[in-house]
């Protein structure tokens, strides 16, 4: 906020409206308790409200909103809400609709999936959402995975690795070899994301020791995907009906940071799923003191879990989300667009602010070069025709006809 403060001239201040919206992780804390998240509400709100800008309140969204602003921002970014234009298009008012992006969203606690389907039928109500943007209809699937967000997905896999130790050590695949952390027991069943996994312990700490092995470490994270159960023609997991893929899909949030990881680490782009595969498979076999010494900008709270955290997205996206590894190309893994941050708060805003019409504009407004190019032609025509009306005005008599 004093950002804000710095940059947004006095003047305007009181005229600039601030909106706060809070995710996954206040999600589950209202889960825990309704009164420790609305004090949190009130708290923020609170502090917000000191600022000289008009505070519009702050509000829990919701798993689905979280979903459908992040579709809203990549697509508003990229252009894909305004139609094609052609001459013929401009005479008949026929457009043509362009292909939206899928939108895929990783956090902390909870990752989104949101994209139309080439078949609009969606078998399950609640994972439907209806816009109607610049003139056109959009039927959108989108659902949110609550405690599968990387950090929470971590929680749950610890939880349920430790049930089978007795002695308060867990070898752990997902960490590289001569990794050690001590875990409290408490931490671990602090989220409502572990509660099916929780037991009484014999202990009340173990440690985690790394033994890096990408694909035992797979198969671990797979353990919390339950694909036994399917009411729907087609499932994601845990039950959840999922339409078949259509079209492109930006990858955004902690996708594309992790992501980014190990494309700077390898200079170049993870160009498929089978190349991301050896890559996670040579790095998690890494010692732990030679990783660190490889990455010595990187804060060790971060740089110890991207073994997971590769793998877990790797085994979200194709084992959780359905794709494979043909329509690996059809995910682009985005952290700006146009120097705009790829994620749910600027569709929040344009939601929030009804920046985007219903309708399509009846003149749609030109690009800054078309309208520079057809000014010159206009020029020159009026210059053309001023100087033919000038000749006609003061040619000499005998150029013109007698009258009889």
């Amino acid at each position: 906020m004093k950002m804000s403060t710095d940059l947004i001239p006095t003047s305007k201040q009181r005229e600039t409206p601030v909106y706060l919206g809070a995710t996954a992780g206040m999600r589950l804390l209202r889960m825990e308790s309704e009164q420790s998240a609305d004090r949190v509400l009130a708290a923020v709100s609170r502090s917000l409200s000191s600022y000289p800008f008009d505070f519009q309140g702050a509000k829990i969204i919701t798993g689905q909103e979280e979903g459908a602003y992040g579709w809203i921002t990549i697509n508003y970014l990229l252009g894909r809400f305004i139609q094609k234009q052609s001459w013929r298009s401009l005479i008949s008012r026929d457009h043509q609709k362009q292909d939206t992006f899928g939108a895929l969203d990783l956090g902390g606690a909870s990752t989104q999936i949101t994209f139309v389907p080439l078949n609009s039928t969606i078998e399950a109500p609640e994972n439907s959402l209806q816009f109607r943007l610049y003139g056109e209809d959009y039927t959108v699937y989108t659902h949110s995975f609550l405690c599968y967000g990387k950090d929470q997905a971590l929680w749950q896999k610890l939880a349920k690795d430790i049930q089978v130790s007795s002695h308060g050590t867990l070898r752990d695949p997902c960490f590289h070899p001569g990794y050690q952390k001590v875990v409290n027991v408490s931490e671990l069943y602090g989220t409502p994301c572990t509660k099916r996994f929780e037991k009484r312990l014999p202990f009340d700490q173990f440690q985690i020791q790394g033994t890096g092995d990408y694909e035992q470490c797979q198969q671990s994270i797979l353990q919390l995907f339950n694909d036994s159960y399917c009411p729907y023609s087609r499932c994601a997991f845990n039950g959840v009906f999922l339409p078949p893929l259509h079209g492109s899909f930006g990858a955004f949030s902690a996708f594309y940071f992790v992501m980014d990881f190990f494309k700077k680490m390898e200079k170049d782009s993870v160009s498929s799923q089978e190349k991301m595969t050896e890559i996670l498979k040579k790095f998690c076999s890494k010692p732990w003191e030679e990783v660190k010494t490889s990455h010595p900008t990187v804060k060790e709270k971060y740089l110890n879990e991207y073994c997971f955290s590769g793998a877990y997205i790797l085994t979200l996206l194709l084992q959780g989300y359905n794709f494979t590894g043909s329509s690996w190309d059809q995910i682009h893994f985005m952290g700006k667009i146009e120097d705009s941050n790829a994620g749910w708060t600027l569709g929040y805003m344009l939601n929030l602010t009804n920046m985007i019409p219903a309708e399509q504009p009846l003149s749609p407004p030109l690009p800054h070069s078309t309208y520079i190019s057809l000014m010159v032609i206009f020029s020159l025509i009026l210059v053309a025709v001023a100087i033919t009306g000038l000749f006609l005005y003061s040619k000499p008599s005998y150029f013109q006809k007698e009258t009889v």
